[in-house]
């Protein structure tokens, strides 16, 4: 919902006020402009319930896919690392804190799949639109901290491209309905299939 909205906030941006403008503004405060988006990023992955969905496309949109996308990167990385190390020292009980008891059901089946290398590799995978909930899960495991690391990140690569160039192509190619709607559609069937692979296949790799 949160990715939507932004979407819709940047269309109005760009058909009701100077974007343009907007752009040069958040980009003269020149090295904290990033700073901001990168902890931003950080943020939203170590307190769960602040969504990170909407950040991807206003990167791509204020920054451009390049830049944009090694932003998020470092962000994801950053938050990443965090919410592993707290759930890895801290326990259950300090996650559900960060993740909410609400995500604790779905932490837990993904804490049945993901001591193994293709099991963390399947739910990091199905389950890229909440990747916190990855982290703080595979923090409870015994899963190695750069074996963690190598997956998560490499993982998150494709979805970040994906949703960082998206917002780009907002800014590039609002006027083609076609190239709007694609990204609807796209981010839409993305999020269903992913969930649904998880939940009918997860058992395979539960040992």
């Amino acid at each position: 919902m949160g990715l939507l909205v932004v979407i819709v906030v940047i269309i109005c941006a760009l058909y009701f006020l100077d974007f343009n403008n907007i752009q040069k503004t958040i980009l003269a405060a020149g090295l904290w402009a990033p700073i901001i988006l990168i902890l931003a990023k950080a943020m939203t992955v170590i307190f769960a319930p602040l969504s990170g969905s909407a950040l991807y496309p206003i990167a791509g949109a204020i920054f451009g896919f390049g830049p944009g996308f090694t932003y998020i990167v470092i962000g994801d990385f950053i938050g990443s690392t965090v919410a592993f190390l707290i759930s890895r020292k801290f326990g259950q009980k300090t996650v559900e804190r960060f993740l909410s008891k609400n995500n604790m059901p779905t932490a837990q089946k993904i804490m049945n799949i993901i001591e193994s290398t293709k099991g963390f590799l399947f739910a990091r995978v199905c389950f890229s639109p909440m990747p916190e909930i990855v982290a703080y899960a595979a923090g409870l495991t015994k899963i190695p901290l750069p074996k963690f690391l190598i997956i998560y990140n490499l993982v998150g690569l494709v979805p970040t491209a994906i949703l960082v160039a998206g917002g780009d192509i907002l800014v590039n190619y609002l006027h083609d309905p076609k190239i709007i709607i694609g990204l609807f559609v796209g981010g839409l069937f993305a999020v269903l299939l992913g969930g649904g692979l998880f939940f009918k296949f997860s058992d395979k790799f539960i040992k």
